[in-house]
């Protein structure tokens, strides 16, 4: 599998098709690039003005569907957004017509196993690497690679990096493009806090070199908050699967990445691979957590609570340092409760220890196996991604009727642009920018958007070391049965010790045995035998991993 090779390879010959396009009196005034993507290119796409948005396509004028389905539900005047969008699409000559399908989210894994198993028709699909990766939608045959087709579009190729175009590879090819809304440098490692009321309680600043005294800031300020707002608040994590990667940074062993959709591997920058639930960085971990357990830090109902409760107590201003909310809750809070001077920032333990770029792109738009014409959604993703006009257009709905402009990078909406007009109520149209986004076009309500978010969303470490398995898709088809075992057991051993719950030294022998039983040697040995032909095949990934090339 000589993927890097390949990708090198790609990237010149769309570099040159690019080059020749130019010289043929292509317009220079849109956001395409006429050379190869490198770690600045992607970032300077900045310009408004559109570009061709169907370089290099033969198209015989049918209008073909670009159905895409992605997670979540349609905002309430999905309709009239939507066909906003296709008149614009119509108007630029684009011969597709795009239509969303979304899947609620408390029944999306189910429902989109049985799409890819039924051999339902669409076009795109949206890729969580952390929910269902692009090598196990790849192995089963639901989506196409995309080598070929991706030739006929240099200016959609140009627009994202070599590293994020890595992130995109299964067995030597592309299978998707990438979705560039964010940086991803290690954010599972940061926490959000309340700064208001760490200084309240008598911290003049986050504590970021002593676990004992973050505990201390918990505690004060759980006290605090409840006789604020009446709600005991709690330390939490996004979803109950994801690891404590904030604590990680304070270990000796650091840096080290652990897997994050079922923890079950721990990634060393020596590129071993070992088995994080008999790691003594878990035994860490399950160690702070029970002493914040101890302490009532966490919820004793965690393992069965709604995970949007937690989202609902934020917005009062109910949340102990965690890794899970951003900044924006700044000006969250005082529109929904009283409170005033409210502050928030997103901090990191042992800031002066590198970051840990753990991906190099998180979320992804793949073409289905299943499409009548497979072009449609490249032909729709690069007139997305080919102006700031279409990507406000299909994310934000039409200027002055769903959102208006409030200059560079910003915008708002009035009470008539929200569902019943409620100030605090759901857009009308809105489609969701982690899904599609893409940084340099990427706009943020002013309602929430403070200095300190704007830093979290776009942050660019300077200090920083690449983790081995950033560009690698395991493929879990070899032990399918052992991934669904082992999710199965995770949940029912792992949980109560990860979040301390119970006693570590009490239970996880059994815990282990049991995973043992339900595959994990197996897995890990899947594994293994991956990522070594994986590292065969890109020598310059330990090299990478190293510090000596970035």
């Amino acid at each position: 599998m000589k993927s890097t090779k390949k990708i090198i390879a790609l990237f010149l010959a769309l570099a040159m098709m690019a080059a020749v396009f130019a010289a043929c009196g292509s317009d220079d005034s849109g956001s395409s690039s006429s050379s190869a993507p490198s770690s600045s290119s992607a970032d300077s796409e900045s310009s408004s003005e559109p570009e061709s948005s169907e370089t290099g396509n033969d198209d015989d004028g049918t209008v073909h569907p670009c159905r895409i389905v992605q997670p979540g539900t349609l905002p309430a005047e999905y309709e009239q957004g939507i066909a906003d969008v296709n008149a614009k699409l119509k108007e630029d000559g684009v011969n597709v017509e795009v239509s969303v399908q979304r899947i609620p989210w408390d029944s999306y894994a189910e429902k989109l196993n049985l799409m890819l198993t039924t051999g339902e028709e669409f076009e795109l699909l949206h890729v969580m690497q952390d929910v269902k990766n692009l090598s196990a939608i790849a192995g089963m045959g639901a989506i196409i690679p995309l080598d070929s087709l991706l030739e006929k579009y240099p200016d959609l190729v140009a627009k994202f990096t070599e590293n994020e175009w890595l992130g995109a590879v299964y067995n030597g090819d592309h299978y998707a493009v990438p979705c560039s809304w964010h940086s991803f440098d290690n954010t599972m490692a940061y926490m959000t806090l309340r700064t208001d009321v760490m200084k309240k309680v008598g911290y003049n600043e986050f504590p970021a070199e002593s676990v004992d005294d973050v505990i201390d800031l918990m505690k004060k300020s759980q006290d605090y908050i409840l006789e604020e707002t009446g709600i005991k608040a709690y330390n939490w994590f996004h979803q109950n699967q994801d690891t404590a990667h904030w604590l990680h940074r304070t270990y000796d062993t650091y840096p080290f990445y652990v897997e994050n959709s079922l923890g079950l591997i721990i990634a060393r920058q020596d590129g071993t691979i070992d088995s994080f639930y008999e790691s003594e960085e878990f035994k860490q971990d399950c160690e702070v957590y029970q002493k914040m357990y101890s302490q009532g830090l966490i919820n004793p109902d965690i393992l069965n609570l709604d995970s949007q409760v937690k989202y609902d107590q934020a917005k009062l201003g109910a949340f102990l340092p965690s890794q899970t909310f951003d900044p924006s809750e700044e000006k969250v809070i005082p529109q929904n409760t009283e409170l005033t001077d409210v502050t928030c920032d997103w901090v990191k333990m042992c800031p002066d220890k590198p970051d840990m770029v753990y991906t190099f792109v998180q979320n992804l738009n793949a073409i289905s196996s299943t499409s009548e014409d497979p072009e449609s959604g490249l032909k729709f993703l690069n007139w997305l991604y080919a102006s700031q006009e279409n990507h406000d257009l299909f994310h934000l709905g039409q200027k002055d009727k769903y959102f208006v402009d409030e200059g560079e990078g910003l915008f708002s909406r009035t009470d008539a642009m929200k569902k019943d007009s409620d100030p605090n109520g759901d857009a009308l149209f809105w489609l969701d920018t982690w899904m599609t986004g893409y940084m340099p076009f990427m706009r943020y309500d002013v309602a929430t958007t403070t200095d300190n978010y704007l830093d979290y969303q776009n942050y660019r470490s300077e200090n920083y070391v690449v983790s081995p398995i950033a560009g690698f898709l395991f493929d879990a088809s070899n032990v399918t049965t052992e991934l669904t075992n082992l999710q199965t057991e995770i949940i029912a051993s792992i949980y109560p010790i990860k979040i301390g719950m119970v006693s570590y030294d009490e239970n996880i022998g059994p815990a282990i045995e049991k995973l043992k039983a339900a595959g994990l040697d197996k897995y890990l040995e899947e594994y293994r035998t991956q990522f070594k032909a994986y590292l065969e095949a890109n020598p310059d990934v330990m090299e990478i991993a190293k510090g000596t090339t970035k």
